[in-house]
């Protein structure tokens, strides 16, 4: 699916969860929102600051273990548009071959809690690179405010096979740069 058709399929169909594969080049990293998130080693959601620790509201742990999460959103373009692809942490990682955890730090606790990094050097890397992207949509992506797509997997670009031309008559169209026979 181009990028052009994703867009459109989002204000014309009803809300779903569905899946798409979508081959795009990341032309920027958007940093507005940062890259990183402090999550919970064990599920990997969102952590509440406390004072002095850390909630996670979904393992109920009032104390809970932080750990340092990819959250990026890829600016991604084709021949037919552009959108914006959010990477959590494995997706990310897979790219970068760098965790989170490993590209920065967490300094403080609590509410003074900080990432001790602005980015890291792996990611200015992915611009200019050309993926396929598993892209998962739920119900939120066909609303108003809808302003990214979810990758569930990333898939390094292949270049195709040309397609084969045929001529009206029905006879095959070859190009005279390919073999014509094959050797056994």
């Amino acid at each position: 699916m181009t990028v052009s058709e994703l867009n459109q399929f989002i204000f014309t169909a009803d809300p779903q969860i569905i899946e798409f594969l979508c081959t795009a080049k990341v032309t920027e990293i958007q940093l507005d929102e940062g890259w990183c998130y402090i999550g919970c080693s064990t599920c990997s959601k969102k952590l509440i600051r406390e004072e002095t620790s850390f909630t996670c509201v979904p393992c109920n742990e009032t104390n809970a273990v932080a750990k340092l999460k990819y959250r990026v959103i890829l600016s991604v373009s084709d021949d037919t548009g552009s959108a914006a692809f959010l990477g959590f942490d494995e997706e990310v990682a897979s790219l970068t071959h760098v965790l989170a955890s490993d590209a920065a730090q967490i300094v403080g606790i609590g509410t003074n809690a900080q990432v001790d990094i602005d980015l890291p050097r792996s990611l200015p890397n992915l611009v200019g690179s050309t993926y396929t992207f598993q892209l998962r949509l739920k119900d939120f992506n066909f609303g108003p405010n809808h302003r990214s797509f979810t990758i569930s997997r990333i898939f390094p670009a292949r270049d195709l096979a040309p397609k084969p031309t045929f001529s009206q008559e029905g006879g095959e169209d070859t190009d005279q740069s390919l073999p014509q026979s094959v050797a056994t």
